[in-house]
């Protein structure tokens, strides 16, 4: 039998689960130190499920003509931040937008994340975000059209409450003891956090310690965190333009203390609005960028060219 206990397998199953034959696994394994398998008992080689993602990784390259000495130096790298990684091959990551939402719509947390996991183990939880994550929420938003299954509502509680709760795990990575700290939080009034724990895993990607706060968080709350951890940034988060608009002047005294950006989709009513200054680009991860990249201090706006 190939498999065997544990979740590890044998070089047959590798090589039929990744399409690469047993020979040019072992000479990418002796040539570049791509895999590392532990031993049996009996010294065969095990490999396990992280295996098979560097594996495809490495073919996915070398298909697209890149030297096998140059892929495996792409391999490597793939715990490399997002400016600077490869990505998850397209196949593969359009696989996983599949299995992930049969999961989520089955309601099975437990298969959800053995499949970002399993991810996470080769790539960075920003590269997962940019190429698993945020294609499956748009792909989501393009259906919201349609007219929705009896358990859409249960479905999307669900989702939303294993995304944000798996997004958050990995924003909460280690950072340097100088790292910038950034306060996160939806405005008074708005529940829709799911945008704002993406934005964190960005932030810690580049090298951010953030402090969040989650949905519905008074805006004194939010001043005396970032009081307390000397923010260089505060976040605020607001997809109704009603919760946006209710908070406005609030937002603005608090900007004269504290520097202040704001982004979701309610903010696209501000363009006529002393707070236009301080909208963040539409588009998360390059907002993420552009705050790193141009920051702000007290009282300051947002550099937006």
């Amino acid at each position: 039998m190939s498999h065997v206990s544990h979740g590890l397998f044998h070089i047959g199953e590798l090589s039929r689960r990744t399409g690469v034959s047993a020979d040019v696994i072992r000479a990418w394994e002796r040539r570049y130190g791509l895999l590392t398998p532990t031993r049996s008992a009996g010294n065969f080689r095990l490999y396990s499920p992280q295996d098979v993602t560097r594996l495809r990784l490495m073919r996915h390259y070398v298909r697209q003509d890149i030297s096998p000495s140059r892929a495996a130096a792409l391999v490597a790298q793939s715990k490399a931040r997002l400016q600077s990684n490869p990505g998850v091959p397209a196949a593969d990551a359009r696989e996983v937008v599949t299995l992930l939402r049969g999961a989520l719509q089955r309601f099975e947390g437990a298969e959800a994340d053995r499949l970002l996991d399993r991810l996470v183990s080769v790539f960075t939880p920003a590269v997962v975000l940019r190429d698993v994550i945020l294609p499956y929420l748009r792909e989501l938003d393009e259906d919201a059209e349609g007219d929705e299954p009896p358990a859409a509502a249960a479905q999307e509680r669900f989702r939303t409450s294993f995304l944000e709760s798996w997004m958050l795990a990995r924003a909460r990575g280690r950072t340097a003891g100088d790292a910038r700290q950034a306060v996160l939080a939806c405005v008074p009034g708005e529940h829709h956090a799911l945008g704002l724990s993406a934005f964190a895993v960005a932030l810690a990607d580049l090298g951010w310690s953030t402090v969040y706060l989650g949905r519905d968080t008074p805006l004194t709350v939010v001043e005396q965190a970032a009081d307390s951890v000397g923010a260089d940034a505060i976040v605020l988060a607001a997809t109704l333009p009603a919760t946006l608009a209710g908070a406005a002047d609030e937002i603005a005294d608090l900007a004269q203390r504290h520097p202040i950006v704001l982004g979701g989709r309610a903010t696209h009513q501000l363009s006529s609005s002393p707070l236009a200054a301080r909208v963040l680009p539409p588009e998360l991860l390059p907002a993420a960028r552009h705050l790193t990249d141009h920051g702000l201090r007290r009282g300051e706006e947002l550099a937006l060219h």
